[in-house]
């Protein structure tokens, strides 16, 4: 059989609509026509379940069952029910018809749909080029005004799941009335009883698991003490390591956002608890072919306090650009942070490693020592790197790894042109508290000065607190715009319908915040505002989650967001980060959507005018590729090509071979969304009693990731 990506025709509820768009939905098969039968034959219809897309899928052709059941990405459910061929079927039976509907000539996306005679005239009749008969799958008995007679006397309901940032679209059918509930309750559209049968099985139940705070602080390990960053007494206790798995199945079960899609792994065969966290996402493939869940990650407690509260990351100041991860490997300096063992050591943007340690970055076979040297782990490790200037020659220097202070806003001025003065504003990240202070200021300074547009640069701004993306763009659009709007509206598991420890929308709903909520800065100032109708911003594949809803929020209240530069990561999702036994859990809890409903950028936002990051050039220089895009956009209107040397800032590609790949972890640069719980927030605790939360609701709130 030919697999290939597939989905569900997405059409309104009942199926009658069937000119309406069709959606995305997830793979599928190419269909095994059914062998040819002299009369009426019994038949069983089987439903699977594709781990690959979350979707399911019915087949009665027996055929295709052998060749499903040898596949890894279907699985049944255990529901199933009879049927018989389709062949000289006569009233009470109806023959249910299949179609295959090309959704996407480009990526060859199908999906399948099994109707009655009614169903299968419409499609006929409207003649629609996607649609390809795929014959007759099988006769069913037919209801008669949503009943079934004595002789088939089980219903098999349909229900309808519409395409959203969570799920792929899909019809679905059920011989349980209580499954087909909890379809509706989970935001299913119900459609009602469309076929009977005399015999059925049922799903199989799902899995239960202990309730996650019987086995939460239970550690293997445990730290005693208080933390030096917050004050606060660690709350772990004597436990195990099954334990600390115990509770992460439980935790994931309560609150992944796709705790449907968690696959079925023993966590005995893992060795630490992180191993098993990380084999507990699910494997489903967005269109594109990448993970739906490429964002669900773990570090250190320590380092998560010590980043969130001292503003500080461990390594040597640099943010990189992997131009190419695998031979022939090449890595360039895309930022320095002022202050830094790197910029101490006069390593500056535009510079290209050479060599670490010795090793030949390009072609070397070394990777653990390139590796080691681009990741250390500990305070006062040194490794020798070679540099090769944009002007040319070789710098020979010797980098020591210790914990370097963040700058959240590293430039912050105002360019004069003919038509007004302009903003131009550099933002690496929202993770850290000192970033209110930091905007706080920098927004003062630019409406003291009077600007009258904004370049706001976030190419390599990997996200952090919603709140203070809010905060950003409030200060931006201004109280005119903004007033009664929500930022974002967020939509947890089915499990949670107002959030982890909420009990209305209002719980769910993140508004444009107009004051100061005491991070940096004493709580309850009114923020600063320009008051702008247009904002150009700058991006690249590392502009994430919490960027990325600042984009998104703005557009929501008719701002108009300008990007330039490359898509962004595609990152409509957020998290809390969880501590458990000395580690941080940010597992994706959230997805989220402006004021206008709109959310769905798990692709990336597109850049208004593609621009290549200009490595050439110190950020803020008016000639910089980027900000020169920005500028002419601004004066002309339109996109135009700005010439530009360096490569743009990449996410790591996959590489081919893994084994040959280097990699690290960039400073502040993690895809967050986050929210912060309360009792466990990473504050400094002198500002405890003036933090006010996003959602005070609970033991354990939330500061959204």
């Amino acid at each position: 059989m030919n697999m290939r990506p597939n989905c569900t025709f997405a059409s309104k509820s009942p199926f009658r609509a069937l000119a309406t768009a069709l959606s995305l939905c997830g793979p599928a098969l190419v269909a095994v026509a059914p062998a040819p039968v002299a009369a009426q034959q019994a038949v069983t219809v089987v439903e699977y379940y594709n781990t690959a897309i979350a979707s399911y899928f019915l087949t009665g052709r027996a055929s295709e069952q052998a060749i499903l059941d040898t596949q890894p990405g279907f699985k049944r459910t255990g529901m199933s029910f009879s049927a018989v061929t389709a062949t000289g079927a006569a009233s009470p039976l109806a023959p249910v018809c299949r179609y295959s509907i090309l959704v996407n000539s480009l990526s060859g996306v199908t999906s399948h749909f099994y109707g009655l005679p009614a169903d299968c005239a419409v499609i006929a009749g409207a003649s629609l080029p996607n649609f390809s008969n795929e014959g007759l799958d099988f006769a069913v008995t037919v209801p008669a005004s949503g009943a079934c007679p004595a002789s088939a006397p089980i219903p098999v309901y349909r229900a309808f799941r519409k395409q959203t940032q969570v799920d792929t679209p899909n019809h679905r059918y059920s011989t349980s009335a209580a499954a087909y509930q909890d379809m509706l309750v989970r935001g299913w559209a119900g459609e009602g009883v469309v076929f009977c049968a005399a015999a059925a099985t049922q799903e199989s139940p799902r899995a239960t698991f202990a309730s996650s705070s019987d086995y939460e602080d239970r550690c293997a390990a445990p730290r005693v003490g208080s933390s030096p960053y917050t004050g606060r007494a660690y709350p772990d206790r004597a436990g195990t390591l099954s334990d600390e798995k115990t509770w992460l199945r439980s935790w994931k079960d309560e609150n992944y956002l796709w705790y449907r899609e968690i696959p079925d792994v023993d966590g005995a065969l893992y060795g630490t608890a992180v191993g098993y966290y990380d084999a507990l996402k699910t494997p489903v493939l967005v269109p594109s072919g990448k993970r739906k869940d490429q964002f669900s990650w773990s570090q250190p407690t320590a380092e998560y306090e010590q980043s969130s509260v001292g503003g500080a990351s461990f390594g040597y100041g640099i943010r990189w650009s992997f131009v190419a991860t695998s031979p022939p490997r090449k890595l360039v300096v895309a930022m320095v942070t002022p202050g830094s063992p790197a910029a101490v050591a006069g390593v500056t943007r535009g510079d290209s490693v050479v060599s670490i340690d010795g090793v030949d970055l390009a072609f070397g076979n070394d990777v653990n020592t390139l590796n080691r040297g681009l990741n250390p782990t500990a305070s006062g490790e040194s490794h020798r790197f070679v540099f090769q200037p944009v002007s040319g020659g070789s710098r020979d220097t010797t980098l020591v790894a210790t914990s370097v202070t963040i700058q959240p806003v590293p430039i912050s001025g105002v360019i004069d042109t003919a038509s007004g003065k302009v903003g131009y504003l550099v933002l690496t990240t929202f993770s850290t508290n000192s970033t209110e202070a930091a905007l706080v200021n920098a927004i003062a300074g630019l409406q003291q000065a009077g600007v009258n547009d904004l370049v706001l640069d976030l190419r390599y701004n990997g996200g952090g607190l919603v709140a203070i993306s809010s905060q950003l763009a409030y200060m931006i659009a201004g109280p005119a715009r903004t007033a009664g709007k929500a930022f974002s509206r967020d939509k947890f598991n089915d499990k949670l319908p107002f959030g982890i420890f909420g009990n209305s929308v209002a719980d769910v709903t993140t508004p444009f915040y107009t004051a100061t909520q005491g991070r940096s800065v004493a709580a309850g100032q009114a923020l600063p505002t320009l008051n702008l109708g247009r904002v150009f911003v700058l991006t690249t594949s590392n502009s994430c989650s919490a960027s990325e809803s600042l984009i998104n929020g703005l557009r929501g209240v008719d701002v108009e967001a300008i990007t330039l530069g490359g898509t962004t990561c595609g990152k409509p999702y957020a998290f809390y980060p969880w501590d458990n036994c000395g580690t941080t859990y940010y597992s994706i809890q959230i997805t989220a959507a402006n004021n206008k409903g709109d959310g769905d950028y798990a692709e990336g936002f597109a850049a208004t005018c593609p621009v290549a990051d200009d490595l050439t050039r110190v950020l803020g220089d008016t000639q910089e590729g980027m900000l020169a895009a920005a500028l002419a956009r601004r004066s002309t209107g339109a996109c135009r090509v700005v010439a530009a040397a360096g490569p743009d800032v990449k996410r790591t590609p996959e590489p081919s071979d893994p084994t040959q790949s280097i990699s690290v972890r960039q400073p502040g640069n993690e895809a967050l969304a986050i929210i912060e719980r309360p009792g466990r927030e990473a504050v400094n605790p002198e500002q405890q009693k003036s933090l006010p939360l996003i959602r005070p609701v609970a033991p354990k709130s939330l500061g959204r990731y």
